[in-house]
């Protein structure tokens, strides 16, 4: 059963690879079209009453025309994809802890990783949105505040796992990371809704009545950039996986050159020792001296042969 879940998670991989390139043409044309339309058909959304009407493409108009608005054809549908890719990397950083399959991991710090590059790509649209409707760069209001936290957030993580030596605490470390940010992601999200003084406005809802012209439009660019978004985040994912695979190898190596160096000094060490023990064999057969035993008593060689004419020095009865 584990080979056949393996073998079909390739086949879904593979799968997945091939419709990549697919899914970024489609996706970017979907874009294009969403911006073409934007300015060109997309009705402009009244603002504040004029002070005296004016006569604009022959049509007279009381109320200021918000040209800001159209920002948000292209800024919503990017932070809801920064909201799915670190759904997904949530998911993932969940899996990797209940099964230690570094595999996960590599899918979820890839997945954050698209979450960081479409967060900033909504602050940005977010923040030129703010100045030409507001007047202000930026205003801490609970939308803005909460998404920024979360934007700190996704920076910390790849600060924790790089501050992490040991790739095992860097990545259980960084998956509860991961989890723990994600809760940020949904009250970001719904904060407009929680919050009734929030001057951010509120898209999703039930009473939004955008005409056709709107709302067209604003799908193909939700589709789109989800589309973008998975291509980007495949993409990674092959770029990283592919990494992996060569520190992998580099560790593999350095461990197969320190055995090998081990390997080599053990030898020397052995050809040293019978170096050794051949030059002290030599010695001991070169010096007959160096095989003398000396009897303590009398301080005299063990050897009789050596001592046979030597005269005792003890006197004798009749002297």
């Amino acid at each position: 059963m584990p080979a056949i879940c393996m073998e079909g998670s390739k086949m879904r991989e593979k799968l997945a690879d091939r419709l990549v390139p697919a899914l970024l043409a489609i996706g970017a044309v979907l874009t294009a079209i969403d911006v073409v339309w934007t300015f060109t058909v997309a009705p402009l959304v009244q603002g504040a009453r004029l002070s005296e009407p004016a006569i604009i493409a022959g049509q007279v108009v009381t109320t200021k025309l918000l040209l800001s608005q159209k920002i948000f054809y292209l800024h919503v549908p990017v932070a809801v994809a920064s909201f799915a890719a670190m759904a997904v990397a949530a998911f993932f950083a969940a899996r990797f802890l209940a099964t230690k399959d570094r595999a996960h991991d590599r899918a979820s710090r890839t997945a954050m990783q698209v979450t960081l590059v479409f967060i900033i790509a909504t602050m940005i649209s977010g923040d030129l949105w703010t100045r030409f409707e507001w007047g202000v760069w930026w205003v801490w209001e609970p939308r803005l505040t909460t998404y920024f936290i979360l934007m700190l957030l996704v920076i910390g993580y790849f600060i924790l796992r790089n501050a992490l030596d040991d790739p095992e605490r860097s990545a259980r470390f960084g998956a509860v990371f991961c989890i723990i940010a994600f809760i940020d992601a949904p009250i970001s999200f719904f904060i407009t809704r929680l919050v009734p003084s929030s001057v951010h406005p509120v898209v999703f809802r039930t009473d939004s009545g955008l005409p056709p012209a709107m709302l067209i439009p604003f799908l193909l660019g939700l589709f789109g950039m989800c589309m973008i978004a998975f291509a980007l985040y495949r993409y990674a994912l092959r770029v990283n996986t592919a990494a992996d695979e060569v520190e992998e190898l580099k560790e593999r190596l350095e461990e197969l050159d320190a055995s090998a160096q081990r390997v080599a000094a053990d030898e020397a060490l052995e050809r040293l020792q019978a170096q050794a023990a051949a030059l002290a064999a030599t010695d001991r057969v070169t010096d007959p001296v160096a095989d003398r035993v000396v009897d303590p008593a009398t301080d005299r060689a063990a050897d009789p042969a050596a001592h046979a004419g030597d005269v005792p020095l003890t006197p004798s009865k009749e002297d």
